[in-house]
């Protein structure tokens, strides 16, 4: 039987979405969009508040890998847990990393935001398959061209209610829709990086965390990041 697609009222909640850990915490860490997604996944998001808990959001998704028994690390967790690492000056090993992932990133009571530009999750950027779920966009197109504006407004008031000391844009093919986030700011090339640290936020548009033109990068990242958060971040 043919499942009934999302309401208004539902679609909007998805929407909504801003993303795991402390609304107020000094660090963000922002993506495009998340990867997965499917029907299943949609609605089980239907149960996230606007600001999600990384393991409690992961729990209602089926997904425990990263959070229980062995705590698989993931690849673009790992950067950001290397660098939360290092800005408190603590080991940066594997095991430091799987329980830094597992208890702290994206977490509650945390020193981190894990944010998207885009809130619905696909498996690629540019694909869609939501047809059926979501009558109201008949594209991947059609969704970015009615959500992203919105988004945009949304999350740059997020920001300036907030007050991030730092945010990290990743991935460089969408360094200009990070850009938007922050009117009349000027960006200036440093290496790998894009950076704007004229006013509280600093901001730091980077490589994706997954990509190789990260290697060699994180301890630069740290040493930018540093000047703005203190030894004990959060």
């Amino acid at each position: 039987m043919k499942s009934a697609g999302l309401t208004d009222q539902e679609l909007e909640h998805l929407l909504g979405f801003i993303g795991y850990g402390r609304i107020d915490a000094p660090v963000w860490f922002l993506g495009m969009e998340e990867a997965g997604g499917g029907e299943e996944n949609l609605r089980a998001r239907l149960e996230f508040e606007p600001v999600e808990d990384l393991a409690r959001a992961h729990r209602l998704l089926g997904i425990t890998k990263h959070h229980e028994g062995r705590r698989v690390i993931q690849p673009t967790w790992r950067g950001m847990c290397y660098v939360m690492l290092k800005l408190r000056g603590c080991e940066t090993d594997v095991e430091s990393i799987r329980r830094y992932q597992a208890e702290e990133l994206g977490r509650f009571g945390g020193e981190t935001l894990l944010c998207e530009m885009m809130p619905l999750p696909k498996p690629r950027v540019g694909s869609w398959g939501y047809e059926e779920v979501i009558p109201q966009f008949r594209s991947a197109e059609e969704y970015y061209q009615r959500v992203k504006p919105k988004r945009e407004g949304l999350l740059r008031t997020v920001i300036q209610q907030n007050k991030p000391r730092v945010v990290v844009g990743y991935g460089k093919g969408y360094w200009e829709a990070y850009q938007r986030l922050f009117l009349e700011r000027r960006f200036k090339r440093d290496g790998a990086f894009l950076v704007s640290g004229e006013r509280l936020p600093l901001v730091v548009l980077t490589p994706h965390f997954a990509s190789r033109a990260m290697n060699h990068q994180w301890d630069k990242l740290v040493a930018l990041m540093s000047r703005y958060v203190d030894a004990k971040v959060g």
